[in-house]
């Protein structure tokens, strides 16, 4: 499975102890992996310290251009190197030292139980993601199953998969891309698979949990900034893919996130604006 599989990693103004951290537990497991930073300030200090790595590739964009677009030219270096699967990790997210062992041996046994067209249609094996701030938020993974969408981070997607549905959709800059991903990969017969005992940990935004009506709120306390992409892109998704009632879903979940700023969160004001621009902006194309 080595020989196959490439990490790739979009940095953006990294905490450089962190993504060494980073490169340091995946890099034994992977053939290479592909570092595309996407305009750091302190790109000098990256470059400067992946030079201690023998398998690092690093790739400079010179400019932020967003998460997809550094994930599609990430793939297609990717392909260069040979990779059928491509783990995609977060700059700062720290993955387990068996992580590609685990996710082999399923997939090993998931060829030998089901017919090869089936094998052939999986296109993404997940992790259990385990926030640094509240722990495991994806309740009972204790075996492995077909989820309807997963973030990048952690995931191990396959070549082809990506390949036949086009790859990432450069139009949303980032917040979206993963679940649109997920989105299309279904519509072309492709299974996400979340598979047992696999985990990653990782942090989702700056989360912290609240007691409402003896149930668990999660918050991700996200910057204005993502809220306005979170709010532009999820109706954007929202159009394009057409599903029953997902524009009024995209308004609900709109006015869901203006309410969860309002109860839980800081800078309120920047966020509402931000949240109402966001849905503006998307109406205007």
């Amino acid at each position: 499975m080595k020989d196959i599989c490439v990490a790739g990693i979009i940095s953006y103004n990294p905490d450089i102890a962190r993504l060494t951290e980073n490169i340091t537990a995946i890099c034994n497991q992977v053939s290479y992996v592909i570092v595309i930073d996407n305009g750091s300030d302190n790109y000098a200090k990256i470059s400067a310290k992946l030079c201690n790595f023998d398998n690092v590739i690093l790739h400079a964009l010179g400019e932020n251009k967003g998460i997809a677009y550094a994930l599609n030219q990430c793939f297609m270096l990717a392909e260069k190197k040979h990779a059928k699967w491509i783990l995609t990790l977060d700059q700062d997210s720290v993955c387990p030292c068996d992580m590609i062992t685990k996710y082999a041996s399923y997939l090993s046994k998931i060829r030998k139980k089901t017919d090869a067209n089936k094998f052939e249609h999986i296109g993404i094996l997940c992790p259990t993601i385990v926030d640094r701030n509240v722990g495991a938020i994806e309740g009972d993974c204790s075996h492995s199953k077909t989820v309807s969408k997963c973030i990048t981070s952690g995931a191990l997607t396959s070549y082809a998969a990506w390949e036949t549905i086009g790859g990432f959709d450069e139009k949303m800059f980032i917040d979206g891309v993963d679940f649109e991903f997920c989105e299309r990969l279904h519509k072309y017969g492709y299974y996400i698979i979340r598979v047992a005992n696999v985990e990653l940990l990782h942090e989702l935004g700056q989360m912290t949990s609240h007691k409402v009506l003896c149930k668990t709120v999660y918050v991700k306390n996200h910057s204005a900034t993502r809220k306005y992409y979170i709010t532009r892109n999820r109706f954007y998704v929202a159009k394009k893919h057409k599903k029953p009632f997902s524009i009024l879903k995209a308004h609900l979940s709109a006015i869901k996130a203006f309410f969860t700023v309002l109860l839980f969160e800081s800078d309120k004001t920047e966020k509402c604006k931000a949240i109402c621009k966001g849905a503006r902006d998307y109406k205007k194309m």
